[in-house]
């Protein structure tokens, strides 16, 4: 009986672990090329935002990503963002990139804001 339960656990694993991953799910960023799409979606977005009527942030560091498809690409970026005034700031960002480019930040202490610029 137990032999029964060992190699139905082992199937059932083998079997979940064979599942393709799920599409359309969000995916952390672990690799380089993907940190590197994450970090310059948002280098774009800050600069196009700044060459306008702001927010006027620089990027400091990145310290997690994540990147699921949808209608185009949604990341969700968690980074100090560096203001006008040189005040560094840890804020969840979203970015959403179909046709224009949306862009939240959710900053500690300060409402939401959204800003759209072309892509």
């Amino acid at each position: 009986m137990m032999k029964l339960f060992v190699v139905v656990l082992l199937a059932t694993l083998a079997i979940a672990k064979a599942s393709p991953p799920c599409l359309g799910c969000p995916s952390a960023v672990g690799d380089e090329k993907g940190t590197r799409d994450a970090t310059n979606a948002l280098k774009d977005s800050l600069a196009k935002l700044a060459a306008g009527d702001g927010p006027h942030y620089t990027l400091g560091e990145v310290h997690s990503a994540t990147t699921q498809v949808i209608q185009g690409f949604l990341y969700k970026i968690n980074a100090d963002l560096v203001d006008e005034h040189k005040k560094t700031k840890t804020c969840d960002i979203d970015i959403i990139d179909f046709n224009d480019v949306t862009v939240t930040f959710h900053c500690p202490g300060e409402e939401p804001l959204t800003k759209k610029h072309s892509s």
